[in-house]
């Protein structure tokens, strides 16, 4: 499966690095987002981990997010690894 997503922004770069990089703003881009728990790792860091729980309808969703490389304003990766599911 692909899933793409666009959105023009009418921010400067660095104010949108700072809204991006609070987990408190996760709940204004993520649809269903529940909360999010430090696991292990420097926090927002390269190999951090973290639970993140989301509402789908009727299911809860719980996943493991792990960093992988943080590089902002270019780049930011991580895994997201779910019951069955790895992305």
């Amino acid at each position: 499966m692909k899933y793409q997503l666009e959105m023009i922004l009418d921010l400067p770069r660095e104010k949108l690095v700072e809204l991006f990089d609070n987990p408190d703003n996760m709940k204004h881009w993520q649809e269903g987002f529940v909360s999010m728990e430090h696991v292990s790792g420097l926090v927002g860091e390269k190999g951090a981990k973290s639970r993140l729980k989301y509402k789908m309808g009727m299911r809860e969703v719980e996943m493991i997010e792990t960093i992988i490389k943080r590089n902002f304003p270019h780049e930011f990766s991580a895994t997201y690894e779910a019951k069955g599911v790895w992305n």
